[in-house]
């Protein structure tokens, strides 16, 4: 059996496992609130503690690995006095069309060889060459994006995964909407 089928078998197990309850039937997730009652919660909770706010971000996909789930947040007052240089090595790696091809491919993927990286920079090209291959490889490591399992062998860093799916959106949003405009009033929760 290969490695990478009994890694796919263990985590299938892990997931099965995770959902068994032994004194009953599978346990189902809570319900989730909309997103809306989200914000009205946000901005409920940031006029109590007579703050600025909270940024917040979640999301949910089902990848070649595995399902993943996340929801994140950070109060405005602690993002705008926090230290923004470590973002600067993170933007930058991401700020690169080759870059985002690679990220792309071990998203679309999981794991990826280094000849299916190879074909994602688009072959043999001047700008595909291995030594470019290489060079985008160790900056997605050095920003801690991408992990090298095994020599030629790399997956997306799965602690960096949700936290760089919210980034592209994002950015796809910032890139292709139509501006936001003045301040808006939310509409009252259903």
């Amino acid at each position: 059996m290969s490695e990478e089928r009994f890694a796919e078998l263990e985590a299938r197990i892990a997931r099965l496992e995770g959902l068994a309850d032994p004194a009953g039937p599978p346990r189902r997730p809570p319900e989730s609130p909309s997103l809306m009652g989200v914000i009205h919660e946000m901005r409920r909770q940031a006029e109590k503690d007579n703050g600025s706010g909270t940024v917040g971000y979640v999301g949910a996909v089902r990848l070649p690995d595995g399902e993943r789930f996340w929801a994140r947040e950070l109060p405005l007052a602690e993002l705008m006095s926090a230290d923004w240089a470590p973002v600067a090595d993170i933007l930058e790696s991401l700020g690169s069309q080759p870059r985002l091809a690679l990220l792309g491919a071990l998203v679309r993927q999981g794991r990826c060889s280094r000849a299916d990286l190879q074909e994602a920079l688009g072959g043999d090209g001047e700008q595909s060459t291995s030594g470019q291959l290489y060079h985008h490889l160790r900056a997605l490591q050095s920003a801690r994006l991408i992990k090298q399992r095994r020599r030629g062998d790399y997956e997306f860093a799965p602690e960096a995964m949700s936290q760089v799916l919210t980034i592209l959106a994002a950015a796809l949003n910032l890139a292709t909407d139509p501006p936001l405009g003045p301040p808006f009033d939310l509409p009252e929760p259903e």
